[in-house]
């Protein structure tokens, strides 16, 4: 299992505006309307397998097995207490804060705090992230997040926020799902580098910018790149001489100026020919 779909994430979400109804209507009254937010909202977090589930008056903690469920549910949750009638004119409406668990570790303070602390420094019907769960989200997930403004409050990293824009379909996640179990291993001279979801780029030439840097003067500054893209691994010429690709099984040819779909192994020349200089050559393999 990938990292990406391994790490626990914590959901605070509270109700607000119960203060103002209560001062209206009486505690009864504004309790009753909160509670029927509240009972929506562990549905949809049940829904979406939360574990250790707490309700209290007008707050919801759960955990989740991975970052897609975890803004999945808060979407849910954000658009079925939208979904309630305003009571005497007050409208009832959901703030939250996703977290990744093992955050908490890293700034020295308890994850459910930090999210608590997204929700008091932001506006009402707004779900708050930490930036740090972005790189967690399926590519489908990591779409519908934006800039959030400043906060009011002391939070320690970027915030991003959840946007409006309808999920993700579950053909979508399945994509990704199957993209993030791909990787591609690439290796030169005795470094190995990984094409997959979390680094679906790999830029290669003579500038040392460039992830492989290869010393030829045949070779481009910015000779070539490979992308995985809807669970291809393309290689991608942008050079003078043009990248020669020799795939097992098949003949060596030249890729200039285009884009080709790796097979499962080979090896790539960046300007010059595999089979006259296999040393310098960068080895790839699907695994």
């Amino acid at each position: 299992m990938t990292e990406r779909a391994s790490t626990r994430c914590l959901l605070f979400a509270d109700v607000a505006g119960g203060v103002r109804l209560a001062v209206k209507l009486g505690e009864a009254e504004a309790g009753y309307a909160v509670e029927r937010c509240l009972n929506r909202m562990s549905r949809c977090a049940e829904a979406y397998s939360a574990s250790r589930l707490e309700l209290r008056s007008d707050v919801l903690v759960a955990h989740f097995p991975d970052a897609d469920s975890a803004l999945l549910a808060a979407r849910e949750m954000r658009e079925r207490v939208r979904a309630l009638p305003p009571m005497s004119g007050i409208k009832l409406v959901l703030r939250a804060g996703v977290v990744p668990d093992p955050e908490g570790e890293e700034m020295e303070e308890d994850p459910e705090r930090l999210a608590a602390r997204l929700v008091e420094s932001h506006n009402p019907d707004t779900i708050a992230v930490s930036e740090n769960l972005s790189p967690l989200l399926s590519p489908s997930m990591r779409r519908l997040l934006g800039r959030l403004g400043e906060s009011s409050g002391a939070v320690p990293f970027p915030v991003l926020e959840l946007g409006e824009a309808p999920p993700p379909t579950p053909a979508e996640l399945r994509l990704d799902a199957l993209q993030a179990q791909k990787q591609l291993r690439v290796s030169f001279r005795g470094q190995i580098w990984l094409v997959d979801a979390a680094h679906p780029t790999l830029l290669f030439g003579r500038e040392t910018g460039n992830d492989i840097v290869v010393p030829d003067p045949r070779v481009s500054r910015q000779h070539a790149r490979i992308e995985l893209r809807a669970g291809l691994f393309y290689l991608a010429d942008s050079s003078t001489n043009g990248t020669y690709l020799l795939e097992e099984g098949s003949a060596e040819h030249c890729v200039k100026r285009e884009e080709f779909a790796l097979s499962e192994k080979g090896h790539i020349g960046c300007g010059f020919s595999v089979a006259d200089n296999m040393l310098d050559a960068v080895a790839f393999a699907i695994d």
